[in-house]
């Protein structure tokens, strides 16, 4: 068997699509009958790893107390900053009038929704940061037998 199937870090730098859901009920959504698509590069590549790197620098430079609560608005602050760069393009998502494309509009995109907390209504930044994370969907249908 040839274990190059399982390089997750080289798969995580080749876009995957996601198929998003709405943020309210969990259906998939369609414009018309075109899936409406997010096309994510995944955590464990290069670009995962640096964007995640810089955000943690980013966060230690902030003046925050110990113990002090963080805001659910900071938490999705975060989210967005995290994944941001792992977005690469946009299948039948429009922005008014306007196809959407990344990167000009990935962060308009990612705060559609702020968290909510409630594991059946996740927001797009969350469906992102879901499918970035599985090594499932980064790997593929590969035939691991």
């Amino acid at each position: 068997m040839d274990f190059n199937q399982f390089d997750s870090r080289k798969a995580s730098e080749k876009p995957r699509s996601l198929h998003l859901k709405h943020p309210g009920t969990g259906k998939l959504l369609y414009d018309g009958d075109k899936p409406c698509r997010v096309l994510i590069l995944g955590i464990e590549g290069a670009t995962g790893q640096t964007s995640i790197l810089e955000s943690q620098r980013a966060r230690m430079k902030e003046d925050r107390s110990a113990g002090e609560p963080v805001t659910v608005e900071t938490i999705h602050a975060d989210l967005v900053k995290d994944f941001a760069p792992l977005v690469v393009g946009f299948e039948n998502i429009s922005r008014g009038n306007k196809a959407a494309k990344a990167p000009d509009d990935v962060e308009w995109f990612l705060n559609l929704q702020v968290v909510n907390g409630n594991r059946a209504q996740k927001s797009f930044v969350e469906q992102v940061r879901d499918f970035a994370t599985d090594r499932a969907a980064i790997l593929g249908n590969e035939n691991a037998s």
